[in-house]
């Protein structure tokens, strides 16, 4: 990519856009964006950090654009989109312009299909606690930190990889520009039905990221995946894995109201106790991922515990905003696949112990037809759980092909409600003193936990 001072961002309202906007700026580069959608709190965010942006696609804002850097939402119509190509202005993804401007740096790449903003964000704390001030990528904002990007001369970077196309106009993996030093990949499941037929389809795009990796690279996966298993045998580095039967595994663990404890083994060596604010037996495997791979990277077991008790956490990862003491427990997660949504309800279960109240809004129409079984059988592990019309996201504009209600039919005490007033409402009548109510959902339902946690106590 050749070296430019003028970029416009398509898109720059959402976390990773605005962050990475930031973190040019602060490179050097001139940036301008666009956002047909952006909201708060993007919106506000850009204005505080004075981007300048706009509401609406022009052709007018790309004259004089040294590069339009496009999110994976740009629909191939966009006026900004048209007039860029037809001026010869190069357009590439953010996860392509990211990959440019890493090239040079240590990549420690975190994929799968469950977990990885965690794991991202808790690798990358240890690394900055410890004093190695590295660069990252994150899909939201990591807590210890003021942005969900931050690029400079440092020679490490840490990047959340998905393997979710770069955009409309590149079908590749965004993951596919991040070529990992090292690779830690925490899940592979079937997930976005609307660009993968199959389990295969994925698996592929994963086969070519772990199989292009440099001989001396370091391959780290979880080991409840056979599939995972399977790539690892034809990596062409080292590769060791991780979890409950894992080269590093976790014993002793302790479940706790503030989170985490255990002891971390690799094989039968003791690496050292840790105390973490994470919550469920799936981040017991993401924390062993993030420090098995800090290990790697030369940080002493003291560090490592010093930053695992003062990580944060990441925003909207089983993120407690009930007042403390209060009466019912309030948690907003980000849960929208069946298997982190069952994930999350087994956490609350096995931290707080009470009755948990779980309610749902599931997340595109594509994934909910795919996995509707799965959805199902994932709320029924609530006492009680109420279910939301679907948010469309990406595919907002096509026609309904199923709905909340299909996962509540009869399904014991799961019901659905399509209003957010008569969701509220459900819920208050349901809970009691002593439940945990998880709210999870991706997007629409802004700020749906913190109502409940106001109307509930």
């Amino acid at each position: 990519m050749a070296v430019s001072k003028k970029l416009h961002f398509w898109g720059i309202a959402g976390h990773t856009m605005r962050g990475l906007a930031l973190a040019a700026r602060e490179l050097g580069y001139e940036v301008t964006g666009t956002d047909p959608g952006g909201k708060p709190p993007g919106s506000d965010w850009l204005d505080e950090h004075q981007i300048m942006w706009w509401k609406k696609s022009d052709p007018r804002h790309v004259q004089g654009v040294d590069i339009l850097v496009v999110s994976g939402g740009i629909p191939l119509e966009d006026p900004e989109l048209k007039a860029a190509e037809a001026a010869g202005i190069p357009v590439v993804s953010y996860a392509q312009f990211v990959g440019d401007l890493a090239k040079d740096k240590r990549r420690l790449v975190v994929a799968g299909t469950h977990g990885k903003t965690t794991t991202a964000s808790l690798l990358t704390w240890l690394l900055e606690s410890a004093g190695k001030q590295p660069d990252y990528l994150i899909g939201i904002q990591p807590r210890n930190f003021d942005t969900s990007v931050r690029l400079s001369d440092s020679p490490v970077v840490v990047l959340e990889g998905d393997e979710y196309m770069a955009a409309p106009i590149d079908k590749r993996s965004k993951f596919a520009y991040y070529k990992p030093d090292v690779l830690i990949t925490t899940s592979l499941e079937m997930d976005h039905p609307d660009l993968f037929p199959d389990i295969q389809a994925i698996i592929e795009r994963f086969h070519e990221l772990v199989t292009n990796m440099a001989q001396g690279g370091h391959f780290l996966y979880w080991s409840g995946s056979p599939h995972l298993a399977e790539l690892a045998a034809q990596a062409p580095c080292k590769h060791e894995s991780y979890g409950e039967h894992g080269d590093w595994h976790a014993d002793h663990v302790s479940y706790a109201p503030e989170g985490l404890s255990f002891d971390l083994y690799e094989k039968s060596t003791h690496k050292g106790h840790y105390q973490i604010g994470l919550y469920g037996r799936h981040n017991v495997d993401n924390a062993t991922a993030a420090i098995a791979a800090a290990l790697g990277e030369g940080l002493s077991p003291e560090a490592i515990q010093a930053g695992c008790q003062q990580f944060a956490g990441a925003a909207r990862r089983f993120q407690i905003v009930s007042r403390p003491g209060a009466a019912i427990t309030v948690v907003d997660d980000y849960a929208h696949h069946p298997t982190e949504i069952a994930a999350t309800i087994e956490a609350a279960k096995a931290h707080f112990g009470g009755r948990v109240i779980a309610v749902v809004r599931p997340h595109t129409y594509s994934r909910t037809k795919e996995l509707l079984e799965e959805y199902r059988q994932a709320v029924r592990l609530a006492d009680a759980a109420v279910v939301a019309d679907i948010e469309g996201a990406r595919e907002a504009h096509l026609e309904a092909t199923v709905s909340g209600e299909d996962i509540a039919r009869d399904n014991g005490s799961v019901r659905y409600e399509a209003d957010r007033d008569d969701l509220i409402k459900a819920v208050e009548a349901a809970a009691q003193p002593g439940d945990i109510v998880l709210s999870m959902t991706v997007s629409g339902y802004n700020d749906l936990a913190e109502e409940l946690a106001a109307t509930l106590n």
